[in-house]
């Protein structure tokens, strides 16, 4: 191969050097965004959010140079990356620009950089580290999950979660587990993280014994976790993410056994269900209560309709029924290409109140929302809607569903290959990565309807760590380090 140095010469043994070099400085670069963001609250505030942007530009920089400087070593990029690329960039060049056309550019900045930084920690993942590295961070990245999980049941079991990290917690979330996170629903959202990659591990026909009993440990934290919350959401998600293990954690046996498999798993997932329904817990008393829906199972209101008008005006007057009520008709002021990114929180008190009132004859609107402030819509989809309108919706979901293809395919080919190939020739972590990866997709997607953990950089930082890690598992490798002619790899 032309431009391979011998190993033996002072030019090859300095290229490697500097490789090796590079290769650490992003992943201590990605270890900071992945495995620290999560504990300064999620990176949410601003003294949290720009460092750990800037040093995840310093990684993605030594990436550009590690490539630059890459003579010795061929780069192979799978036809599934190039793919997810080639979905992504429309959606970043137009958030660019809307960025650049919005009022405050702070904040419209903050917004594109979710997106933006995320891109770069995968890509970091996949052309700046080896194959060694990122089984490590794997590894890193699911032990800190537990950790955050572990640390959220001991500060609430010990502590009633009065405080965050060194932080009082909000009043308004008492008796509700919050983790490193201010909000009980962002903790479970990374505990949502941490229930799909245990379930990966656990799906892998050829993991060790120990290793299934960590991720069993771990699945069985991250659920009490998440019911501690006392997440409505959360528990949603929990319940969906169980749905598609039934689909993508038995890809590996045979089509008669899978049947079989998914047959107890909803059995025994019905008879939890039933479990967690009869304990009255608070965490169903928050489900049945929400939005009035207790009071109008409850009244005398004899018609039906009459009761689901009840219901469908009680949510309108809940919190989140009012920002999505205003973040619609932000929307629809510019419904094809939306307010601007991150402009939410400005123009809130603009279109917060019901559009039926009129200063002019001194009407109040029925809703006038003055009395609260709302940063986030509390649905990352109409947020996204809203701020990035119609044009930027199709862009992102195309994205998406080519990311959720690919994340299909590779679980069922890695599933394939247990049966179409040589068992010692299968690395369980591959499978178990594709899964996690996979699952961990559609928790954000669902959860994101009536949440935003994709507005914390943290949990969006750890959510692409996880399916960067499975695109560049071995199987489907992005970058493979050429042989030189002594054998020392690059």
């Amino acid at each position: 191969m032309s431009g391979i140095h011998n190993m033996d010469s002072k030019p090859g043994r300095l290229a490697v050097a500097c490789d090796a070099v590079l290769r650490w400085i992003v992943f201590a670069s990605v270890s900071l965004a992945v495995l620290v963001g999560p504990w300064l609250f999620g990176a949410w505030e601003a003294w949290w959010f720009w460092p750990i942007v800037a040093a995840i530009s310093v990684g993605f920089a030594a990436t550009g140079v590690r490539l630059g400087l890459a003579r010795s070593t061929r780069v192979i990029v799978s036809a599934r990356v190039w793919w997810i690329l080639a979905a992504l960039t429309p959606f970043v060049v137009y958030a660019v620009i809307r960025m650049f056309m919005a009022d405050v550019f702070m904040d419209a900045q903050r917004s594109v950089l979710l997106h933006v930084t995320a891109i770069c920690v995968a890509g970091e993942i996949l052309f700046g580290l080896n194959a060694t590295q990122r089984r490590l961070l794997f590894w890193l990245l699911f032990a800190n999950l537990l950790l955050l999980g572990v640390y959220g049941l001991v500060n609430h079991v010990g502590w009633q979660s009065e405080r965050v990290l060194w932080e009082p917690g909000y009043a308004q979330y008492a008796g509700r587990a919050t983790g490193p996170y201010f909000c009980p629903d962002h903790f479970a959202g990374a505990m949502e993280l941490l229930l799909c990659l245990a379930l990966g591990l656990l799906a892998s026909r050829g993991g060790a014994t120990a290793v299934r009993w960590l991720a069993g440990l771990a699945a069985l934290a991250a659920t009490v976790g998440v019911v501690l919350t006392q997440s409505r959401g959360g528990g949603m998600t929990v319940i969906v993410i169980f749905m598609f293990a039934m689909v993508w954690c038995v890809a590996q046996w045979p089509a008669a056994i899978r049947w079989n498999l998914r047959l107890i798993g909803v059995s025994a997932s019905l008879l939890l269900f039933m479990g967690l329904c009869l304990t009255g817990s608070d965490f169903v008393n928050r489900f049945v209560s929400y939005g009035g829906w207790g009071s109008a199972a409850g009244s005398h209101v004899d018609a039906e309709q009459g009761k689901l008008a009840h219901v469908v005006e009680a949510l309108q007057r809940t919190s989140r029924g009012r920002m999505y009520g205003g973040a619609v008709r932000a929307w629809k002021s510019a419904p094809w290409f939306g307010i601007g990114p991150g402009m939410h929180q400005h123009l809130w008190p603009h279109f917060a109140p019901t559009p039926d009132g009129d200063p002019e004859l001194r009407i109040w609107p029925t809703l006038h929302n003055y009395d609260f402030r709302s940063y986030e819509v509390h649905s990352d989809w109409l947020q996204l809607l809203e701020e990035y309108g119609v044009v930027g919706m199709i862009l992102f979901l195309f994205a998406f569903g080519v990311v959720m293809r690919c994340f299909a395919v590779g679980v069922r080919d890695e599933g394939r290959k247990w049966q179409q190939v040589s068992r010692n020739r299968v690395d369980p972590l591959t499978f178990s990565c594709w899964v996690g990866g996979a699952l961990s997709a559609v928790a954000m997607a669902f959860h994101s309807l009536g949440d935003f953990n994709l507005q914390m950089p943290g949990t969006v930082w750890v959510f692409s760590a996880i399916l960067a890690i499975a695109v560049g598992q071995e199987g489907c490798s992005v970058v493979q380090e050429a042989r030189a002619a002594d054998g020392v790899r690059g």
